[in-house]
């Protein structure tokens, strides 16, 4: 029997201290989203630097936030697992405990992308036979229907895992996208049948053995195309992806800049590179799959409008019910596996 995830009402805990501008961004951010959607936060942070960005708004508008404090925060420069042992309080774990204690539905997180992993995976569990999360999403502006995983939690992946992530990447597609039947592919070098390396080849068959849609090979100049709606890679090659796609419309826009000057024209079409290349920044972030419960991953640059939507975003997947459709998608795709 399918394992299930009972959901409760909505209510969103919030790492207030994450990303690169910590309380001074993440309170307005949510201040901003309960306008939107009336959706109960839960800000999990220090409490005096929380207290002292809340003072500033008419308690009307905070009325919907509730403090939880933690102590401490993890920087992307430390090890998860060892910040899990030294700052067991650090906001993001806190946050993480309470999803797993059922006082909020899920957590946002503009902070170290290894601890968000860490926590949920730890606190949260993975799924059966899902040895660690996995981030997916479309990263890539041209292709807004193409989800691409993994983007870098699991840098050594078996063909296995690969086989879940299509799943998982399926079902995804389905609810948050709307596609009725999510055309498949791997990354590889080639779109021939038996072009790639010894995980695209193993990989491929156990896709062609599963009643998943896998279509075949995608090359990367296809990701920009709207070829397929799920890609599937290892997190080595998929982060590589996901930080080239960023740092190159970066440098893009800086180009044009240069060249046309800060004109009218050049910032419409560098704002519109931008946004189409560094996507998790722009739009906020994507959900862990594979784990069982709800955490949007952000990034650390995320600004308040960025933070917001992926507040709508969390709202969304928990609407969505996610979670045990992921479970109940992995059970009957591994049973059609030969």
């Amino acid at each position: 029997m399918t394992e299930q995830i009972h959901k409760k009402n909505t209510i969103i805990a919030l790492d207030a201290m994450g990303g690169d501008h910590g309380p001074s961004v993440t309170i307005p951010a949510a201040i901003k989203s309960i306008k939107e959607n009336k959706i109960p936060i839960l800000l999990v942070g220090d409490k005096t630097e929380v207290n002292y960005e809340l003072e500033k708004y008419n308690p009307k508008d905070t009325a919907l936030i509730s403090i939880v404090p933690s102590t401490g925060v993890v920087n992307e420069d430390e090890s998860p697992v060892l910040a899990y042992k030294s700052k067991p309080k650090a906001s993001i774990f806190v946050a993480a405990y309470l999803v797993k204690s059922g006082k909020a539905s899920g957590l946002v997180s503009m902070g170290s992308t290894g601890a968000s992993i860490a926590a949920s995976t730890v606190i949260y569990g993975t799924m059966s036979g899902v040895e660690r999360g996995a981030l997916g999403g479309p990263i890539i502006g041209y292709s807004p229907n193409s989800i691409i995983i993994d983007l870098g939690t699991n840098v050594d992946t078996k063909p296995e895992q690969l086989l879940d992530f299509g799943a998982l990447g399926s079902i995804m597609s389905k609810l948050i996208y709307k596609n009725e039947n999510p055309k498949i592919a791997l990354l590889s070098v080639g779109k021939e049948k038996g072009k790639g390396n010894s995980l695209v080849k193993n990989t491929t068959n156990l896709l062609s053995n599963s009643d998943l849609n896998f279509v075949g090979n995608i090359e990367p100049e296809e990701l920009l195309n709207n070829q397929v709606e799920v890609v599937l890679c290892d997190g080595f090659v998929g982060n590589i992806v996901l930080k080239l796609t960023e740092s190159l419309g970066k440098r893009i826009c800086d180009e044009i800049t240069s060249e046309l000057g800060d004109t009218e024209i050049s910032q419409k079409i560098t704002k519109s590179i931008f946004e189409k290349t560094n996507t998790l920044e722009s739009f906020g972030g994507g959900p862990l799959l594979g784990v069982k419960g709800v955490s949007i991953v952000g990034h650390g640059g995320s600004g308040i409008n960025a933070i917001s939507n992926a507040i709508s975003t969390a709202k969304y997947v928990i609407d969505s019910d996610l979670v045990n459709a992921q479970l109940k998608e992995l059970e009957r795709v591994r049973q059609t596996v030969k």
